[in-house]
């Protein structure tokens, strides 16, 4: 009886010793138990401050590259991200059928005037930072447009402008360490125009330079007719300009550009002088680079190049491209003195 009652004690302690033995309790002792259960609190602790830390730093980060696109045609804005903003507006402002180099330096512009635009705020946005109107700063596609624009092609235009984005995203162009203002147009007229010229303002960076391939564009010239009742309706806008009763008197003294553009510096209309750049306003002339004609009866314009002549031209950057230069070299051929830096 008693070998059965000590036989029943080793079994029973065994029992209590077994998962005490599965815990590798090796240099077991209360204060190592006790340092290691804080240890772990504290690490768990410090671990969640962290994630506090990360988190807020990356809402942070998220806010930083946030855009908020003021759409011109109904009022609404719209928040995107950086990249998703870079990647609507090079498939809005430039062919996806360009060359890749040309689409990164139009990437590195876009991204220039978004960063320039964030830190100096324009007002009339009512807290967007930029708009999607190409006449006031620059386009914009959402992705649904974009869809839509493209059809059963829209895989592939946005795989390869989005691999261009990617490539050159966070990269901006300053001039004295500040983002320029850059200016980019459809196609120059052989050579770009000076920012004195066209917005009476000189801009270091915005001159005059020869781009090649723009008289290779398919759609280089253009020609406009007005009969004298049109050209006289179109002029009507200027309300300080009064025409006389004979339409071959109406525009006379045209001075072109000194950096031989073929650009109009200014005409006199009527009875007003206007740069050409007014005149291209008026008559929604493709470029301010004109020359006009009166015959039997109307008005011949001649226009060369597409935009307004200053800065990175478009299809130049294309041309550019295809013919060996990267993004880097189109960008300080058409801004002259400046720097390609990272923003971020």
């Amino acid at each position: 009886m008693k070998k059965f009652l000590l036989l029943v004690i080793v079994l029973f302690i065994s029992m209590l010793l077994s998962p005490l033995a599965a815990l590798e309790l090796d240099g077991f002792s209360f204060e190592n138990v006790k340092t290691r259960l804080f240890t772990n609190q504290k690490s768990e602790q410090a671990d969640s401050a962290v994630q506090l830390e990360e988190t807020a730093a990356a809402t942070d980060e998220e806010a930083e590259t946030a855009v908020k696109v003021m759409a011109t045609a109904s009022g609404n804005i719209i928040t995107t991200s950086e990249r998703e903003y870079l990647i609507g507006c090079v498939a809005c402002e430039m062919p996806p059928t360009y060359d890749s180099e040309a689409l990164k330096a139009q990437a590195v512009a876009a991204y220039t005037n978004l960063i320039r635009l964030k830190q100096n705020p324009d007002s009339s946005l009512n807290g967007a930072d930029i708009s999607d109107s190409p006449s006031k700063h620059q386009g914009y596609y959402t992705d649904e447009q974009l869809k839509e624009k493209w059809g059963d092609k829209y895989d592939k235009y946005y795989e390869k402008i989005s691999a261009a984005v990617d490539a050159v995203y966070g990269e901006i162009i300053t001039y004295d360490g500040k983002p320029i203002v850059a200016a980019y147009c459809a196609i120059a007229p052989g050579r770009t125009e000076s920012a004195e010229v066209i917005w009476q303002g000189d801009v270091p960076y915005l001159q005059s330079v020869v781009s090649p391939g723009d008289k290779l564009a398919p759609d280089y010239s253009s020609t406009v007719i007005f009969t004298a009742e049109q050209l006289k309706q179109a002029l009507s806008a200027d309300s300080q300009i009064t025409l006389s009763d004979n339409p071959s008197e109406w525009i006379s003294n045209i001075t072109l550009s000194e950096n031989k553009t073929g650009v109009v510096k200014s005409l006199t209309v009527g009875s007003k002088e206007i740069t050409g750049t007014a005149m291209r306003r008026l008559l929604s002339l493709r470029s301010p680079a004109f020359s006009v004609e009166y015959k039997d009866g109307s008005f011949i314009f001649n226009v060369e190049g597409y935009g307004h002549c200053v800065g990175m031209s478009q299809y130049s950057a294309d041309y550019m491209a295809k013919s060996g230069s990267n993004y880097k070299e189109i960008l300080k051929h058409y801004y002259k003195g400046i720097k390609i830096e990272k923003s971020r």
